[in-house]
């Protein structure tokens, strides 16, 4: 069994936190369209259910383009400030 580097455990404690915020907030979202088929249309569950899942993973794909993004951001942003000396004000 191999050992994760703390850089790689901090990556995945943070790939988790974004999971856990991004699954109830979708969670609640297809419930709604869930209700809106149901409720509003005669549309066959299976098909419903497919929508969802489609709906689902282009939010999905959404959420992790717009994390590996800000990612992109801070990683260039530490990079560029890495040598400037944080006791002064420049």
């Amino acid at each position: 069994m191999s050992m994760l580097l703390p850089n790689e455990s901090r990556d995945l404690r943070k790939k988790y936190k974004r999971l856990l915020w991004f699954l109830p907030c979708v969670f609640v979202f297809d419930v709604f369209v869930c209700f809106l088929f149901f409720e509003y249309t005669s549309i066959n569950k299976i098909l419903a259910g497919f929508i969802v899942i489609c709906i689902t993973a282009v939010l999905y794909l959404l959420f992790s383009l717009i994390c590996a993004k800000i990612d992109k951001k801070k990683k260039g942003k530490l990079e560029q400030n890495k040598n400037k000396d944080p006791f002064t004000n420049d």
